[in-house]
């Protein structure tokens, strides 16, 4: 391929300042609220490695690939060892070697340097592996620093682990990267850092003190530092009720914070994004709009396969797993199994499946349930019942837990739904949550609600002891610790 056509994406080998002309970077730099994901702190760019960042539409994986790239460049990388590629129109393997075999020659020809290849939605391009492959098997990955990024997971992990040289044995570092909407924690620090910074003097943004905060929570006990930020709850209760719309997803909090409201055509563009992507892997539309409806109106229950083929009139119920795993493996849900009285998880049992946002859930529902509607006065009606809110709160606490889970201990091939569980008594009472690690299990029940019963216990007291989120009670009794969710979510 011509090096002036792939130039057009790189436009800084002409000339480095023109990096600040790039769209999103001027987007970024417009927005009332910047949000710099702290992955890249843990992505060092000058390996001998293939990175690859996964993640929902929307949550800025370009964004933060142009940042990287911003960085590189003013600290002195030569503009011509960068090398940034969308791979949206990219139809073919070979179309896909040719632009990596072009600028490697070209590159090649001019500098000894390492070279960072930045490829954009490689997902996109069915059998990019065979490129990637060919390209590494003929040049090796000396001096080459890959990074891929796909708004799903269904074939980019696996592929690479195919791939030689992909993984950084020899580097000692985990090259499967995921990049989520911001935490809680994350969105408190951008729209209330008064109340952060109060919360940094107790070091809960260092992570390995977090991760011991947590587990004193997870063992019913009280952190040091809970007492000292519990007069805060109220300023970040008004900043959850943001959260609970907005989800995190940046794009939808600078419209938020701009205006106070969500136009429909952001709830739209996230649709037909994720609807493109069930096509792109050989899924019908309907089916998937037909499933994602049954699992928003069971969002906080058990259900199983079987009952959502039976409701929607799908003959197999193979089908239900098969479009679940591809709404899981495209960061759109959670899917919570069934541990039994010995910690073992019983995958034929009923299942709970959560989404794994707020906007998602608010994106989603609307379109499933009632397209013709607004979705933004749809998810403020949604959020004013008690009801509601409170099963969306479990879907939030549960994706948070998730991620607590893989902060105690990071891997490549993390599965929520090998870490995190629901328990039920012998007489049928449900405890939402069962954290496994290290062999061992922790209890989190959430009871979302004005005042918690005796009642509303029974089943963390029978598992012996744990955690409760509430909405506003704080209280310390024996093995169990009871926490408002905003105070909660500000551990993990």
């Amino acid at each position: 391929m011509e090096i002036s056509l792939l130039a057009k994406q790189n436009p800084w080998w002409a000339k480095k300042e023109s990096i600040n002309e790039d769209p999103k970077l001027k987007d970024f730099s417009n927005a009332p609220v910047k949000w710099k994901p702290r992955i890249a702190k843990y992505m060092p760019l000058d390996r001998d490695v293939i990175y690859s960042l996964r993640g929902p539409r929307q949550v800025g994986k370009t964004t933060l690939t142009k940042i990287l790239i911003k960085d590189m460049l003013e600290k002195g990388t030569n503009p011509i060892d960068i090398f940034y590629y969308a791979c949206d129109l990219v139809r073919t393997p070979a179309i896909l070697y040719d632009i990596l075999e072009s600028y490697y020659d070209w590159n090649r020809g001019l500098s000894n340097a390492r070279i960072c290849i930045f490829l954009d939605e490689m997902s996109a391009v069915k059998g990019w592996q065979l490129a990637l492959k060919r390209f590494v098997d003929q040049y090796g990955n000396a001096n080459i620093t890959f990074f891929l990024t796909s708004s799903h997971s269904i074939d980019i992990e696996r592929s690479i682990e195919r791939l030689p040289g992909r993984t950084g044995e020899k580097e000692a570092i985990s090259t499967h990267k995921v990049l989520l909407p911001m935490k809680f924690a994350e969105y408190v620090e951008l729209r209330c850092p008064q109340i952060y910074s109060k919360i940094k003097e107790y070091k809960l943004e260092d992570n390995t003190l977090r991760s011991k905060e947590f587990m004193l929570l997870a063992l019913g006990k009280e952190p040091d530092s809970l007492r000292a930020i519990l007069p805060f709850v109220k300023d970040m209760d008004a900043v959850l009720d943001e959260y609970l719309m907005t989800g995190g997803i940046m794009f939808v909090v600078n419209s938020f914070v701009s205006t106070k409201h969500i136009p429909q055509t952001m709830y739209e563009l996230y649709v037909r994004q994720v609807m493109g992507d069930i096509s792109k892997v050989g899924r019908e539309e309907m089916t998937a709009k037909q499933i994602i409806a049954s699992f928003v109106k069971r969002i906080g229950s058990r259900t199983s396969w079987l009952n959502i083929a039976k409701e929607n009139g799908i003959p197999s119920p193979v089908t239900i797993p098969q479009y679940a795993h591809i709404l899981k493996s495209m960061f759109l849900i959670n899917i919570f199994h069934k541990i039994d009285e010995k910690m073992m998880p019983k995958e034929a049992s009923d299942k709970k499946v959560h989404m794994a946002n707020p906007f998602i859930f608010h994106a989603l529902r609307s379109w499933s349930l009632n397209p013709a509607g607004d979705s933004f006065n749809a998810s403020i009606e949604f959020l004013s019942a008690t009801e509601n809110k409170s099963k969306l709160v479990e879907g939030v606490v549960g994706d948070h837990l998730a991620r607590a889970a893989f902060n105690l201990k990071p891997s490549d091939v993390f599965d929520v739904s090998s870490s995190i569980f629901y328990w039920m008594t012998k007489k049928g009472q449900e405890l939402d949550f069962i954290l496994k690690h290290e062999g061992k299990a922790y209890a989190f029940d959430v009871c979302y609600q004005n005042s918690i019963s005796s009642g509303d216990y029974i089943a963390l007291r029978k598992f012996g002891g744990g955690c409760m989120v509430s909405k506003n009670t704080f209280v310390v009794s024996g093995n169990t610790i009871t926490i408002p969710l905003s105070l909660f979510l500000l551990y993990i």
